[in-house]
């Protein structure tokens, strides 16, 4: 079965720091994940799957469901790919095991530099993830797939919880 993603590297490499060298085989299982892990639980399995059959017919996003790929799912999606290709970016694996990859001219970041950036990527993710899902609660009425239920327990209703978390609290 194919699998329609919602980005592309290219939209990862012109929305986040990650630079333009970065392959774009090494980015898409990120995707993938970051898609079936974060947004499948925002939009639930209707919604989701409604999306993923028009990526995968290659039919255009219009009206209403432009808007929600294009303005809100999109970043969000972006920022939490991030979120699970940070960890991962400096290794690779081979035959031989796990390879930890070091540039001749840098410095490789210390774990406390790359988790402050893992969690710049994440608290990024869930500012959109929150867009997202106000945005949907909105116009629920106009994207119909979102408040759709099969009644089959592997379904994944959508997520309407407040996620964002942006500053201290006392």
């Amino acid at each position: 079965m194919a699998f329609g993603l919602l980005i592309t590297r290219n939209d990862i490499i012109k929305n986040t720091p990650l630079g333009g060298a970065i392959d774009a085989d090494a980015l898409l299982p990120f995707i993938r994940t970051a898609q079936e892990k974060y947004i499948l639980n925002i939009v639930g399995t209707v919604l989701y799957d409604k999306l993923q059959d028009d990526v995968e017919a290659q039919t255009p996003f219009t009206g209403y469901y432009e808007t929600l790929v294009e303005e809100y799912i999109k970043p969000t999606l972006i920022w939490y790919s991030c979120v699970e290709y940070i960890p991962f970016s400096s290794v690779t694996f081979k035959s031989a095991g796990a390879v930890k990859q070091q540039s001749e001219t840098g410095v490789a970041p210390s774990k406390n530099e790359v988790d402050y950036l893992l969690n710049k990527a994440l608290s990024n993710g869930e500012y959109y993830s929150t867009r997202l899902q106000d945005w949907l609660i909105a116009n629920n009425t106009n994207v119909p797939e979102y408040n759709e239920s099969t009644g089959d327990s592997t379904m994944i209703f959508p997520d309407q919880s407040n996620q964002y978390f942006g500053g201290i609290q006392l």
